[in-house]
């Protein structure tokens, strides 16, 4: 841009801000107008936990019944990594984030609160389990008979196949104090059931679908974990309070309709609404992901 070009600009926007504040006044602009220019689109962020062609399938359809809900464009956005993602968020550079509940409890730690949208909720249940699965012809009855056991573990930022079964395990005198603690890390939960089943490892961890996938092949749970909140959606803390209670009233009643309920099912099988939110919800998460910190 020209320097003449860019003092024009410059002269007519200030030129034009006293008649605005004017009209204001006179009640000619409405607040609510301004605040919606202020925000002419909104984006979506999601994190990177399947390839992104396939989150934009997911995403799209919610993106859209945001869109008429807001009057306002709604885009999705996938984040190019977990960091990333939870970095946009935190750094306030996106409008809206669905995060998993260990990768919010880790950006609040790492950038403060965020005001909160929606959680899901599931089945009717805005938590989840997971299970510590052993065959279903194993003697194993209890977390103490895994002691000195062959035990497999999903990526270690995993909460229902690392997480909180590691921490329940290390609570229940599994993996002695002061001993090297050996065990397996497995590539999924797919392959740590897979695992159980084939009697390559004694026991496994993993998350509440894929244990009710396998259990009918010979699988059983010996312990479940601890109720888990669910996935959620924040706001960007400058996102206007107008804006963000508009969010929540258009989210809270997507599921009267059969858009919005088929929608919220594209995201995760199984959902049946979204609900109310509070940080406290992932207190749970929280204690076991400091027992982590502090081992």
């Amino acid at each position: 841009m020209s320097r003449g070009f860019s003092s024009v600009v410059s002269h007519f926007r200030f030129a034009l801000l006293p008649r605005l504040l004017l009209l204001i006044w006179l009640g000619g602009i409405s607040l609510p107008i301004l605040q919606a220019a202020e925000n002419a689109s909104l984006t979506l962020a999601i994190h990177p936990y399947l390839p992104a062609d396939e989150l934009l399938q997911k995403f799209t359809p919610l993106a859209q019944l945001l869109s008429q809900g807001m009057e306002t464009p709604v885009s999705v956005r996938v984040g190019s990594s977990y960091d990333e993602h939870s970095a946009a968020i935190g750094g306030d550079r996106v409008d809206i984030a669905y995060m998993g509940p260990a990768p919010y409890i880790r950006m609040v730690d790492a950038y403060g609160y965020k005001p909160l949208l929606t959680r899901l909720e599931v089945n009717g249940r805005p938590t989840f389990q997971g299970h510590i699965i052993v065959r279903e012809d194993s003697y194993l009855q209890s977390l103490r008979d895994l002691r000195g056991k062959s035990i497999a573990f999903g990526d270690h930022r995993s909460t229902m196949s690392y997480l909180i079964p590691y921490q329940m395990m290390l609570e229940a005198g599994v993996f002695p104090p002061g001993q090297h603690h050996s065990y397996l890390t497995l590539n999924g939960h797919v392959n740590i059931a897979l695992g159980v089943l084939t009697g390559d490892v004694d026991a496994g961890a993993v998350k509440e679908e894929v244990y009710e996938r396998y259990r009918e092949e010979g699988i059983r749970s010996l312990l479940s974990t601890p109720a888990i909140s669910e996935h959620l959606f924040v706001a960007r803390s400058d996102l206007a309070p107008a804006l963000q209670q508009k969010l929540k009233e258009v989210m809270l009643t997507l599921n009267e309709t059969v858009a919005g309920r088929e929608a919220l099912a594209k995201i995760k099988p199984g959902t049946t609404r979204l609900v109310e939110v509070a940080d406290s919800d992932y207190d749970t998460l929280r204690r076991y992901s400091r027992l982590g910190a502090n081992e």
